[in-house]
């Protein structure tokens, strides 16, 4: 049975978060961290017709790795979460979202992650990130991808065969990037 809001349910017009329990399958904390926190503060932000929406995502919302799984379902949920209210949001004036979608960031949560080429895919810098953020915010950018190479991924996973891409991933050591990984410690 396929479960899913379907009909013009619009998210705001939600009794409550309870209902969009119903499309998970788990009452996952970081999956509805989101809607609710949207769900407290967009509606002040419709008022005022001021305010911005971002989320803090990751590339693998979109190319999800072996080793990470509830990381990237989390990710994923967030993604199409936010794809959907910026569409929604495209009619109302002076209200808007970004979502940041960057590669690997140098940080104490991804210790141990490697790459097979780091000089071609190094890690991100956090404050590098937080400056594009910054600046996609300002410009009212609904997607926010980094590197700029992480848009060739977009493209790749469109037009290649499942087959090719897992070939390409094979080669850049994507299925074995979380072989070394230690977390947080």
């Amino acid at each position: 049975e396929e479960m899913g809001l379907f009909g013009s349910m619009m998210f705001l017009n939600m009794v409550s978060i309870a209902l969009l329990l119903m499309t998970l399958p788990s009452d996952d904390s970081v999956v509805l961290s989101l809607p609710q926190t949207t769900k407290a503060f967009l509606p002040r932000m419709l008022e005022l017709q001021h305010g911005h929406i971002v989320c803090m995502n990751s590339v693998l919302a979109l190319s999800a790795i072996p080793g990470a799984i509830d990381y990237c379902t989390s990710k994923s949920s967030s993604f199409a979460f936010m794809e959907s209210l910026t569409l929604g949001l495209l009619d109302c004036p002076g209200v808007n979202a970004t979502t940041v979608l960057p590669f690997h960031t140098s940080t104490e949560m991804f210790h141990g992650m490697k790459t097979r080429f780091p000089k071609l895919f190094p890690p991100l810098k956090p404050d590098a990130v937080a400056r594009r953020t910054v600046e996609a915010v300002r410009a009212n950018q609904a997607l926010l991808l980094l590197p700029w190479t992480m848009h060739l991924l977009v493209i790749m996973k469109s037009v290649l065969p499942h087959t090719a891409l897992e070939e390409i991933y094979r080669f850049t050591g994507s299925y074995v990037c979380m072989d070394s990984f230690k977390g947080r410690t």
